[in-house]
């Protein structure tokens, strides 16, 4: 930073902490006024907002912290009487009011001193200097690389302590600061130290590592430190050179055009300074309205705008720039202190990934434009679409981790080796992060990988090599193993990484689990794909066990493997055949036991095995994306078949299951209106079976289809209940017509004659005007409690089978 955009940050700390003050007061006031109109505690919720954005930019972290509590706390009691308000907001307000004193009592003295110095150090500057920071306690190595960068031009300081990092900073204003990885054996001491900074401060200052051990853990290291480039010792000076002179040019010969949208004028002011300073051409507008004016005549390269906004919010404002035709392209980046998921998916289909979270410290601002305007303005010079680039990136932008591709180079360049020790490769799958994304948001997902990427490098060891191509799935190829036993106490000690990895959001824990695949390098191995082949069978069986899994790859898994390549092949060619019927399995009523519907379940009739069960088809199916296919068979089954039934009773109704694969594409949607229609069906006697896991799996898509089909008319069931997520704030909002009891629980209360979840259970359906349906009901034992504590309807062995329509038919249970 030049000694003239030093001068104005402690001018701008300055005046802000001043501001600080007026805020105190004007707190207070609205405080006491919120007595008589419950007005001011929204006109408190919204400055606290603008102090959590803004504290931690200028360097008050506890400030940003106390504000955002204050904030939540309002936000969560919006429905709430005033007096209800008040007395939650009141103990985060008195916190708020206690962080602003202590700075106005610790800055008052601190100010003038820091403006002082500040003005002291740069005096003794030419503005021309160009100051680089060395921090090495190889005394000699320093030495010489000092002497080095003055013969080029630079001023080199030298700091041997890492701990004094931060100080060292402070004292010598460096531009560019180079750092050694090992201090004293610790071959991550100058990560650490350069992450603390970072955290604490972290001027936009350029960071490059340098060591004499290079390998994977030490790389990524780097990255999660901030670090902007990783060199090896011994150093390629003209390198080196080449990469101070390419980040310290930040100015380009024409300015990038930045434009800054924000209400909340101490940030404004602050980010104006720091892009200035650091020789962005940048604009200003505190509204949506000024902002549009000045889009026509700045025409930015790039728009950053908070979300959160009077009148005209950040959202509403970025799709008044996508309408129009001459501003459409113009790349936008969202800002926000509000991190939830709707937010986020709605700056999402804006502009792609471009969300940064408040508070922003100033280095983490710089880095962010900077790499969004240069990346844009080379795309524009060179006429190309994202797509190339990307689709030639080696490593992964998210965890910085080499890609498949790289892993497939290092096998590829094993393997024609003779492979003495046990050579491995592992496959890692995080158990239920789709739901986690959909529940926490997917940038909480995303730090998750990132920590989970972090934590499985530290247990790597000198030659493994860890990889990530996309989603959850982790890749680690491994060598040196004396034995398969210390090859298993390697992946224990990995999935015990990952199993410690667990997180919290606002919307609560995330506790991770994994499942595992592991093939092991064997002399008939002659590519690197054979041996990834069999990491991605040994997962997916893996994934396949009910809990989390570690599975080997052998022959048998092989030979597993053959047979369900051609099982389905055979399914592929009984669809294409309509070889898939439905058997129905009728539903009667508690009181009365007289049939009251029918659930229709799937069956292959196999040419030569006769009538096969679900088990033998659905889990293939599902895995394989056929399912829908059979969805699509079994609905012109079932909606005709029903239609033929009503001749007899047009009160039966019949139920179907959805599956996963369903929700997520329900063009099945479609046939099931027409068919509906066609057949002159009233379309609350269809009835749909959802489990609450697959709705809590992907919600976002769930919701749409939820949405459709109740305006067809269908009822929805609400299947398998109390053995999946059992959220009742879910439960509310999905809004079924049937809860359906699980066998298991019915099980329970047979082997142990206690009640208490099935009487829970049964009231809770019928208090949200539900009919409850118990399944697997297989002596009158069960059925009489049931009717005891108000189940209304039942279905299992103790009445009936599922059965095909001419059995039905000719059994007379249709009379």
């Amino acid at each position: 930073m030049c000694p003239t955009s030093s001068r104005k940050m402690a001018n701008l700390r300055a005046q802000y902490i001043d501001r600080l003050g007026r805020y105190a007061q004007k707190l207070e006031a609205l405080w006491t006024a919120a007595a008589d109109d419950q007005s001011n505690l929204s006109n408190i919720q919204s400055m606290a907002h603008r102090l959590a954005g803004s504290g931690k930019a200028y360097g008050f972290r506890e400030l940003s912290q106390v504000a955002r509590e204050l904030e939540q706390a309002l936000e969560q009691t919006e429905q709430f009487s005033r007096q209800e308000r008040a007395s939650a907001a009141s103990e985060p307000f008195s916190a708020l009011l206690r962080a602003l004193r202590q700075i106005l009592k610790d800055e008052s003295n601190e100010v003038g001193h820091n403006y002082a110095q500040n003005a002291a150090v740069t005096k003794s500057q030419s503005v021309g200097d160009v100051r680089v920071l060395i921090v090495d306690d190889d005394k000699d190595f320093a030495l010489k690389l000092s002497e080095t960068l003055d013969s080029y031009g630079y001023i080199a300081h030298v700091e041997k302590d890492i701990a004094q990092l931060e100080q060292a900073i402070a004292d010598y204003d460096p531009l560019a600061v180079i750092v050694d990885m090992d201090f004293f054996g610790d071959r991550y001491a100058g990560a650490r130290q350069v992450a603390y900074w970072r955290h604490n401060d972290g001027a936009p200052l350029p960071v490059t590592f340098i060591s004499e051990h290079d390998s994977f853990d030490l790389r990524l290291a780097s990255v999660r430190a901030g670090g902007n480039h990783f060199l090896h010792k011994p150093l390629d000076i003209p390198r080196l050179i080449a990469l101070l002179h390419a980040e310290l040019s930040l100015a380009p010969a024409e300015p990038y055009r930045v434009m800054i949208v924000d209400d909340d004028q101490d940030l404004l002011d602050l980010y104006d300074s720091i892009l200035g300073g650091a020789g962005y051409s940048v604009r200003t507008a505190d509204n949506a309205q000024n902002a549009l004016s000045l889009l026509d005549q700045f025409q930015p390269e790039l728009v950053l705008i908070d979300v959160s906004m009077p009148v005209c919010n950040g959202i509403e404002l970025g799709r008044i720039i996508r309408q129009h035709e001459e501003f459409s392209t113009i790349p936008l980046l969202f800002m926000s202190a509000v991190a939830d998921t709707e937010t986020q998916l709605a700056c999402a289909r804006l502009a792609n990934d471009e969300f940064i979270t408040k508070p922003i410290e100033p280095w983490r601002l710089l880095m962010m434009v900077k790499s969004r305007v240069v990346k844009g303005r080379q795309l524009r010079s060179l006429n190309r679409t994202l797509t190339g680039p990307e689709a030639d990136m080696i490593q992964d932008p998210l965890t910085a981790l080499p890609k498949l591709a790289e892993v497939r180079r290092a096998l590829n360049g094993i393997l024609p080796q003779q492979v003495r020790d046990v050579l491995a490769l592992i496959k890692m799958d995080l158990q239920g992060f789709h739901t986690i994304n959909n529940l926490h948001g997917q940038y909480f997902g995303d730090e998750i990988l990132q920590r989970v990427a972090w934590r499985l490098s530290q247990h790597l060891g000198e030659t493994g090599m860890l990889s990530r191509e996309a989603g959850d799935e982790f890749l680690i190829l491994s060598k040196g193993h004396s034995s398969q036993e210390a090859l298993d106490e390697y992946v224990r000690k990995l999935i015990e990484a990952v199993n410690q990895t667990n997180m919290v959001s606002e919307q609560g824990a995330a506790l991770l689990s994994v499942d595992v695949g592991v093939a092991i390098c064997t002399e008939d191995i002659t590519s690197a794909d054979e041996l990834i082949d069999r990491a991605d069978m040994a997962l997916f069986k893996a994934k396949a066990a009910q809990g989390a899994e570690l599975v080997y790859f052998d022959e048998e898994l092989q030979a597993e493997q053959r047979y369900r390549f051609t099982l389905e092949q055979s399914i592929r060619q009984g669809l294409d055949n309509q070889e898939f019927v439905a058997v129905y399995q009728p539903i009667f009523s508690v009181e009365g036991e007289c049939i009251v519907g029918f659930e229709a379940l799937a069956r292959w009739q196999h040419p030569e095995h006769g009538l096969l069960g679900p088990g033998e088809f659905i889990p293939l199916m599902e895995e394989r994306g056929l399912i829908s296919r059979l969805t699509e068979q079994i609905i012109s089954c079932v909606v005709p078949q029903l239609a033929h039934w009503h001749n007899i009773n047009p009160d039966w109704f019949m139920s179907l299951n959805l599956s996963a694969r369903d929700i997520q594409k329900p063009s099945f949607i479609d046939n099931l209106t027409s068919l509906i229609y066609a057949h002159k069906l009233a379309p609350e006697k269809v009835v749909l079976e959802i489990t609450e896991s697959l709705l809590l799996a992907d919600w976002q898509n769930a919701s749409q289809v939820l949405e459709s089909l109740k305006s067809l008319g269908v009822r929805l069931a609400l299947d398998d209940f109390g053995t999946g997520y059992s959220s009742l704030s879910y439960l509310h909002r999905i809004n079924a017509d049937k809860l359906k009891i699980d066998r298991s629980f019915i099980e329970h209360w047979s082997q142990t004659a206690d009640a208490r979840l099935l009487r829970t259970m049964a009231h809770l359906g019928q208090s949200m005007n539900m009919t409850v349906i118990a399944e697997g009901v297989e002596n009158r034992e069960e059925l009489v409690f049931l009717g005891e504590i108000g189940c209304h309807q039942y279905q299992g062995f103790l009445s009936a089978r599922p059965m095909l329509p001419e059995d039905l038919e000719a059994g007379g249970w249709l009379l």
